[in-house]
């Protein structure tokens, strides 16, 4: 996908299924480059999701190719397919490890969601997680007593970030409907999915 990883630098990873990816999750990228210092954003979509008893509706080729459109012309934002190389299940903590082996002149940082937070007790190993990356975490309204009550709040460093009521399985569900996307994903992203005649 990227011609090559970042060689320097604060980082921030943003992994997802993006399954499709939306203006939520760029609107969280965005709000993380400009208020956390990052240099960039790296974009990780996920091969093979774990904590998720579903396969992604889309291929991770398709997948892959739609956070390249979104995220084409911002000279910030970078991807990497490198999840499907990853021997072990794509748990944040082995592709952590995996870009502090390939990159390690740069400090990598990792972007949540506000509601992601709520259920980082299930996540693999999230005591090893904390100690190897700072987490940033977009602090939208309605989820500020997830963040608070958590016991990572005081791990986490939180960020502002407008509120976008957005998720794919929303989005999936419109387009199964036959209803519009558009405004919803960039322009590039819906024609993408209307050519493919995906989620239908």
């Amino acid at each position: 996908m990227s011609p090559a990883l970042p060689s320097s630098g604060s980082w921030g990873i943003m992994g997802g299924i993006f399954d499709p990816i939306h203006y939520g999750h760029l609107i969280l990228a965005e709000s993380a480059l400009e208020g956390c210092g990052f240099s960039g954003v790296l974009f990780v979509p996920s091969f093979n999701p774990p904590h998720r008893e579903q396969k992604p509706e889309a291929s991770f080729e398709d997948r892959c190719r739609m956070v390249q459109l979104a995220i084409e012309g911002h000279d910030r934002f970078l991807s990497s397919d490198f999840e499907k190389d990853l021997k072990s299940p794509g748990y944040t903590l082995a592709v952590v490890d995996f870009l502090k082996l390939k990159s390690p002149e740069v400090t990598w940082n990792l972007i949540l969601g506000a509601d992601n937070i709520a259920q980082f007790d299930h996540w693999h190993s999230p005591e090893e997680l904390v100690k190897r990356v700072k987490i940033f975490v977009g602090n939208r309204p309605g989820y500020d007593h997830q963040f608070q009550d958590s016991r990572w709040a005081e791990q986490v460093v939180p960020f502002e970030m407008p509120y976008i009521g957005l998720s794919s399985t929303q989005l999936r569900k419109q387009l199964k409907g036959g209803r519009s996307i558009r405004y919803l994903v960039p322009d590039e992203v819906r024609r993408f999915i209307e050519s493919k005649r995906l989620y239908r």
